[in-house]
């Protein structure tokens, strides 16, 4: 089914409304509770860190440490676990729910491919809208960092910015839209793949929604350490 979807990508222009559609979807109506769980995973961070510095450690070293950490695992984490939770249940619920109605058989009778139709738009927008919610999950939750991080330790704005540029690499930049890219296909293509198989009735569809939120979520985490792994080894 994957390879079905990328090979109808050549027909995006043709599905230009419901790739806008699913963005809107998959992008901006999540963009609410990425804010939140990565404003409160920033602040977590800043206590975290702050608290268990050694004595003799520099407290500018601080930015580094959740600038690194917000890249690199966490910024990426929040997005691939929320959007398993929200993105990859309703479409997983929208295609089951099309499946035991016989939409999908329709679909077919009149010469569409449901995988073109149905997959292909949401696959594309996951493409561009998962790495734009991590920026600005990675964003939000360095700022509350800093802000977690000032009322702890009273480390100063200057001073945490000194530990970011101490510390930042472009290489975990890129791994993080590497890592974010990655789990924006997985989200979608678990959740189509699990709605497709959907049984017959409201438990079938059940069903299919909890499978596709369990094995999105174990699918990204094995993924997170497969592709650090790889990185690093690199």
């Amino acid at each position: 089914m994957f390879f079905k979807a990328v090979v109808s990508i050549k027909k995006a222009p043709l599905y230009t409304r419901p790739i806008i559609a699913q963005f809107v979807y998959i992008g901006r109506k999540s963009f609410p509770i990425v804010l939140i769980t990565s404003t409160f995973i920033g602040l977590a961070l800043g206590v975290q860190i702050g608290t268990q510095m050694n004595p003799i450690t520099p407290h500018w070293m601080e930015g580094g440490l959740i600038l690194r950490s917000m890249l690199l695992e966490m910024g990426p984490i929040i997005i691939g676990l929320i959007l398993s939770g929200r993105v990859a249940a309703g479409i997983a619920a929208e295609i089951g729910t099309m499946k035991v109605t016989e939409q999908i058989d329709a679909l077919r009778s009149f010469a569409i491919d449901p995988i073109e139709y149905l997959v292909m738009p949401r696959l594309i927008a996951a493409m561009f809208a998962v790495p734009t919610l991590l920026v600005f999950a990675d964003l939000f939750g360095i700022f509350s960092g800093f802000i977690s991080s000032y009322f702890t330790i009273n480390l100063s704005w200057s001073s945490f910015v000194k530990g970011m540029r101490h510390n930042f690499y472009t290489a975990d930049l890129l791994t993080s839209l590497l890592k974010s890219y990655i789990f924006g296909i997985v989200i979608v293509i678990f959740g189509s793949y699990f709605g497709f198989e959907s049984k017959r009735g409201a438990k079938g569809v059940g069903q299919a929604t909890t499978l596709a939120v369990v094995w999105s979520s174990v699918d990204i985490l094995m993924l997170d350490y497969l592709i650090s792994a790889i990185l690093y080894f690199i």
